[in-house]
């Protein structure tokens, strides 16, 4: 039992104790918040209207993992030969970031999959087909405000593709089957970030 002044460091102690308690409570669970994330990206809407989302995870202070997914079923131009870039892609991807979570600068990598077709872009012919392999890059967040961030960035793909070339976009004439390593440019990002 404490007595006199004892008495009142006993007190003062248990006081720090609470308030300690509290703040770690408290802060622990407004940093959590704050840190998951739910993005879109800009130039992938721009890719001939892909639909995209990725929401992210923070699993400590300096790292996050990422599940995003794209999606476009559409076809523009007229029905004999259309323009096209279907595709439906999934990754998961851990972030580094050496600030803190969610602001600043990242490096990025993880595993991707992609099932595409896409033509009359920038010929007659169309391909089909899919890829799957390792992405890596980084880029940046800007803090905007308390809950959204400007998002920009950079990567590369490395992988198999394993896909058939026809003639045409309406044909079925198959001129090409490959398989084949592929490095190409891959996440070129810019856009926003809720964070919640």
């Amino acid at each position: 039992m404490c007595t006199g002044k004892i008495q009142n460091r006993c007190i003062n102690a248990a006081r720090l104790r609470l308030f300690l308690l509290a703040a770690f409570l408290l802060c622990g669970k407004m940093a959590f918040c704050q840190n998951r994330s739910l993005s879109t990206n800009g130039i992938e809407w721009l890719t001939l209207g892909t639909i995209n989302a990725e929401a992210g995870v923070p699993i400590s202070r300096h790292l996050s993992v990422h599940l995003s997914g794209s999606y476009n079923p559409f076809s523009f131009g007229k029905s004999s030969s259309p323009i096209f870039f279907r595709r439906a892609e999934f990754e998961l991807k851990g972030r580094y970031w050496p600030w803190f979570v969610n602001s600043g600068w990242y490096l990025q990598g993880g595993a991707s999959w992609c099932k595409f077709s896409y033509g009359g872009i920038t010929s007659k012919s169309s391909y089909e087909g899919y890829a799957y392999g390792f992405k890596a890059g980084g880029g940046y967040a800007l803090l905007l405000t308390k809950r959204l961030n400007l998002e920009m960035g950079l990567g590369l793909f490395m992988g198999m593709a394993d896909y058939t070339k026809y003639q045409c976009t309406r044909c079925g004439d198959p001129v090409l089957k490959r398989k084949k390593f592929i490095v190409s440019p891959a996440d070129v990002v810019l856009g926003v970030s809720f964070l919640f």
